[in-house]
């Protein structure tokens, strides 16, 4: 007979990827450790978990999304899944993502030709994309490419 704890990670799982961690925290939440360790060993045995496979399908949506790099390492540091910058920007080429896409598609949202204050709209243009975890030199550097003036 299967256990609470093995029973809760089939359910879990049957409903997205969780990473390794993620999945023992939930389980342990309901069922203690004893049990969430013998569930996440059980599912890794059998491959319901894989958080490189999770860690790839997660950068993936993210960078769909319009996320960057820096918002989604650390997000998945979070996770604990250490993934740095080059790995998810490699995700992003392989993927055929083009984050300058994003970057351009969101400056043109802020950055108005018949603004009052350009140098306003540059700030919040920069703020905003930092906050989506793009880095501001980059943002700087195609937002100057771009003729908004």
């Amino acid at each position: 007979m299967a256990s609470i704890g093995l029973s809760y990670a089939y359910k879990l799982l049957s409903m997205r990827d969780y990473f390794k961690n993620e999945l023992y925290e939930k389980i342990e939440k309901k069922c203690g450790s004893l049990e969430a360790e013998k569930a996440v060993a059980e599912m890794e045995q059998a491959g319901c978990i894989d958080d490189e496979r999770t860690a790839y399908n997660y950068i993936r949506a993210k960078l769909k999304s319009g996320y960057g790099p820096y918002y989604i390492s650390n997000k998945l540091y979070l996770k604990c899944c250490y993934k740095d910058i080059s790995y998810i920007e490699e995700v992003a080429e392989k993927e055929k993502i083009n984050m300058e896409e994003y970057i351009l598609k969101y400056s043109r949202r802020y950055i108005k030709k018949e603004s009052d204050n350009p140098y306003k709209d540059y700030i919040k243009c920069i703020n905003f994309l930092k906050n989506k975890g793009y880095a501001p030199s980059e943002v700087m550097k195609i937002i100057k490419q771009e003729d908004f003036e």
